[in-house]
């Protein structure tokens, strides 16, 4: 029987340094399957696309007769142009006849001002990502794999990291720092080093029956410096080529990491990266969430932009972003998600952690302590499959754009696009018209909400007293609706067929009804079955059941 192969995008990072050709590529993480015999078997395999080929378009001059953008426009009205990555900019500046060195130092999206631009500001990352789910086979997903990493830092003195814990699936590795493995004599007041097996035995006893539980295997060592404790860690991670790594709040782990190595005299990229990835395409970028001042702490999304196997994410926002529709928890902490999610959470030592005396006194608990971190981290996941969630959930767009609402609709609109023949305008730096200066009182105020108690109508019945509804209330955020309103109801020019305007054989004041039933088919169910379909409503299906009731009483 012949091999077949089939390659499933995993997530990819865009590895570019200005405009230089030979340090510009898309590295892909695939997970390729070889099928042959009836039998699977999958790899990870690192896809190097250098500078790649994308395309763009620009509106043919016989169609250049209007001075707004549109939306879309047809592709027998565009000139299609190719070119590399690297060249996008000033090949984009030629096919709108200007003179490219005067927009060297131009931004794309100046350039995508033009009303006659299309297709150039979606990243060349996307389109490639989008080729892979496009040529990838029809509903069958990657075997992706999971792990959770950890790291614990020195209280006091030079902040060094000395513990740090990864999983892979179900094999734990960790790595703790010499200086601190030590056993404390509280008699005599003295400290003598702790070996591997001191460790071993003190994990064991704190930790031992959880893990074997739970089928994890553990592999442990004691390293000599801080930079040899970080880097056997991440030789472990580059063996084991885990797709998506979590870690409970990013923010704090990934700086961190990123600081002490460039305060140990190392490079960043020369240890988040693959030995096995050329040097010049080493690219390791921290993209921190600035967001807005007052934004909840799981609402932001940071990011690190690493060429390699692994990709990392933050499970704590990815775990609230996910449950957003649930309302906010009341804390974050992995130790109150995890009791909450597996009745299991974070040691602790005495009521609280004072992690200065559990790192001077009690360090080989410690070092269970953050293994125990880990643990709950990765059986939440098996539990929950959130890393999985998101894997289906970007769909066509990247993973560090999963808390872009904005960029995920432009993403799956020029995919839309592309399949009827058309193709999104490019959005330019503003959208602003002379016209807008036209418009008066545009925006609002937000009055404090005190503002807002006993100033409406009285529409309890039976209750003197105001309430805060309100009559003759014009005000439409729709902003906020936006892109979510559209997109739920797939508003657009094409999408858009009639409205509703008269149900025969009904009054019109039941049309509410039936248009809410539309987007909340499951709320509405009942009310429509009921007003359209003579089906019986809660008091009737009450009657029905007490009915029913009686009689097997009778019986």
């Amino acid at each position: 029987m012949a091999k077949k192969v089939e390659r499933f995008y995993i997530h990819s990072t865009h590895c570019k340094y200005g405009d230089d050709p030979l340090r510009n590529a898309v590295v892909v993480k695939e997970e390729v399957c070889t099928i042959e015999d009836g039998k699977e078997t999958w790899t990870p395999h690192l896809n190097i696309m250098r500078d790649p080929e994308r395309l763009f378009y620009i509106t043919l001059p016989q169609f250049r007769n209007h001075q707004f953008k549109k939306e879309f426009e047809d592709k027998s009205r565009l000139e299609t142009f190719r070119c590399h990555d690297s060249e996008l900019k000033t090949k984009l500046a030629q096919a709108l006849g200007l003179n490219p060195w005067k927009y060297k130092y131009a931004s794309i999206r100046e350039l995508c001002s033009s009303p006659y631009v299309y297709g150039a500001d979606i990243d060349t990352e996307t389109l490639i990502k989008q080729w892979y789910l496009k040529h990838q086979p029809a509903g069958k997903s990657a075997h992706y794999t999971a792990g959770a990493f950890d790291i614990e830092t020195e209280v006091v003195g030079e902040k060094r990291i000395n513990v740090i814990t990864f999983i892979h699936e179900r094999q734990v590795y960790t790595a703790a720092l010499k200086d601190f493995c030590n056993i404390y004599n509280k008699e005599a007041d003295t400290f003598k080093p702790a070996t591997e097996q001191d460790c071993l035995k003190v994990i064991d006893e704190t930790i031992g029956d959880n893990l074997r539980e739970n089928k994890f295997e553990l592999h442990f060592t004691i390293q000599p410096t801080e930079l040899d404790l970080i880097k056997w860690i991440f030789a472990r991670i580059h063996e084991c080529k885990t797709d998506i790594i979590g870690i409970w709040n990013l923010d704090f782990d990934i700086p961190k990491v990123i600081e002490r190595i460039a305060a140990l005299g190392a490079k960043p990229e020369d240890i988040f990266c693959p030995p096995d990835l050329p040097k010049e395409l080493r690219y390791c970028k921290y993209n921190k969430d600035t967001g807005l001042m007052a934004q909840h702490i799981t609402d932001k999304w940071h990011w690190l932009s690493c060429t390699g196997y692994s990709q990392f994410i933050d499970s704590m926002c990815l775990y609230a972003r996910l449950r957003k529709v649930d309302g906010r928890d009341i804390s974050y902490t992995l130790d109150y998600i995890s009791t909450k999610e597996l009745g299991q959470g974070k040691l602790h030592f005495g009521a609280i952690t004072n992690h200065r005396l559990a790192q001077t006194y009690d360090f080989l608990h410690y070092i269970a302590y953050n293994i125990n971190d880990v643990v709950i981290m990765q059986l939440m996941e098996f539990k929950n499959h959130d890393i999985y969630t998101l894997l289906g959930l970007s769909d066509c767009s990247l993973l560090k754009n999963f808390n872009k609402q904005t960029i995920m609709v432009r993403d799956g609109d020029y995919v839309y696009a592309q399949e009827h023949n058309h193709v999104p305008a490019s959005a330019g730096t503003t959208s602003f018209t002379k016209w807008d200066n036209e418009m008066t009182k545009v925006g609002g105020t937000v009055l404090p909400p005190e503002k807002a108690i006993g100033v409406g109508i009285q529409a309890v019945k039976g209750v003197n007293a105001n309430t805060q509804v309100n009559l003759f209330v014009n005000d439409l955020d729709e902003s906020s609706m936006y892109p979510s309103s559209e997109r739920a109801f797939n508003v657009s020019k094409e999408s858009y067929y009639g409205t509703v305007l008269h149900i025969n054989g009904y009054d019109n004041s039941l049309k509410p009804i039936y248009g809410a039933s539309l987007s909340h088919p499951d709320a509405y169910a009942l009310q429509v079955m009921e007003t359209f379909y003579s089906m019986p409503g809660y008091k009737e299906m009450d009657e029905l059941f007490k009915n029913y009731l009686n009689k097997q009483e009778e019986l």
